[in-house]
């Protein structure tokens, strides 16, 4: 049973939290054992107290308190660590916006690194970093294109999360199946 929630303190940077587990080991009563929360934000260990989780461990000394694996954690755990896989009729969808998504965030870095390499080239070296390139490669339209991609892919990243959003609102996942309601005031005959 997960006892204690252990939260970092508020001077240094807030982790997960530590979670303490209570161990009932047949002729050695009890133990407790140290173990990092798997979800990631400060304070969420504090809704696990209580609850039930699957351990192994190797010896029953008290001193060992990281000798602990959790091979089974609460369902709420369970369900925050599942991969995104949407289900019904938007899944195809959300799964193709949340792609194009991440290609607008790999874009929108791609672009801000290009740009300050480009403008360190182009600025501070007069363009000398780029005298051994081929004649091909113009510096000025590379830096055009590096900062419109830093400032248009921001723009491309919020409107596909929209769609992804917008997708997932027709899928099983967002919009559980109704159920069923009865009429009533009406006379069956």
């Amino acid at each position: 049973m997960i006892e204690q929630a252990i939260e970092e303190g508020p001077s240094e940077v807030q982790g997960p939290d530590t979670l303490v587990i209570s161990v009932d080991v047949p002729g050695h009563g009890s133990i407790r054992r140290k173990v990092i929360c798997p979800l990631s934000m400060p304070g969420s260990g504090r809704g696990l107290v209580g609850q039930t989780v699957g351990v192994r461990h190797v010896t029953d000394d008290p001193d060992h308190v990281d000798d602990v694996l959790v091979v089974r954690w609460p369902s709420e755990v369970t369900r925050a660590l599942q991969p995104f896989r949407p289900e019904g009729p938007g899944a195809g969808h959300a799964r193709a916006w949340r792609f194009l998504t991440q290609c607008a965030a790999v874009v929108t870095a791609g672009g801000i690194l290009l740009t300050v390499a480009m403008l360190i080239g182009v600025v501070f070296t007069a363009g000398e970093l780029f005298a051994d390139l081929p004649a091909w490669f113009r510096p000025w339209d590379v830096l055009a294109a590096s900062a419109g991609a830093a400032a248009l892919g921001p723009l491309a990243f919020a409107f596909c999360g929209a769609r992804v959003t917008t997708a997932l609102s027709h899928s099983r996942r967002m919009n559980p199946t109704p159920t069923p309601t009865t009429r009533t005031g009406q006379s069956s005959g």
